[in-house]
């Protein structure tokens, strides 16, 4: 699943929940997203930013939902995940085994996750966090390798409270 298309399928209250923490606490992360896909559309930011925070996020879905700019989709989503949800990133790591800096950052991933190590820690999420937020994590965890790992695609089939339509 690409970014694109895990942002549209995790539903509109997460959405929001991940705009309005861009809008109100990476202002510049939050701004450079609006210059880039503001020049892509050959538009000044301004146009954009001086709309009410609700017309931005619109627009702004309406851009992150073009496969063209899942680059930038894929961006949000991490720096949501990275400096926004940093405890849950260590809950999973911590569970599945995988070494990291003590903030979610990892060196080196590995090679192989079980099925069930992924099981573990998918169950460690579920256990604090909502559905949604736990399969947008696995998904875009997903992403860092071009196919993924067989054992956490076996474990997160067998879920069904993470399933992304």
């Amino acid at each position: 699943m690409k970014a694109q298309q895990i942002l549209q399928a995790i539903g509109p209250e997460l959405r929001q929940q991940i705009l309005t923490y861009l809008q109100s606490d990476e202002r510049p992360a939050y701004r450079a997203v609006i210059q880039s896909l503001t020049q892509a559309r050959k538009l000044r930011p301004q146009f954009i930013l001086e709309k009410s925070r609700a017309q931005q996020a619109e627009w702004l879905l309406s851009q992150l939902y073009m496969k063209t700019n899942d680059p930038v989709a894929e961006q949000i989503l991490q720096i949501w995940l990275l400096k926004s949800q940093g405890a849950m990133l260590i809950t999973f790591l911590d569970a599945v085994g995988i070494q990291h800096d003590g903030k979610g950052q990892v060196d080196e991933l590995p090679e192989e996750i079980s099925e069930e190590k992924a099981t573990e820690g998918i169950h460690a999420l579920l256990a604090v966090y909502p559905p949604q937020q736990v399969a947008l994590y696995l998904h875009m965890f997903q992403l860092q390798r071009t196919e993924g790992w067989a054992g956490l695609t076996a474990a997160m089939e067998k879920t069904e409270a993470i399933k992304l339509a």
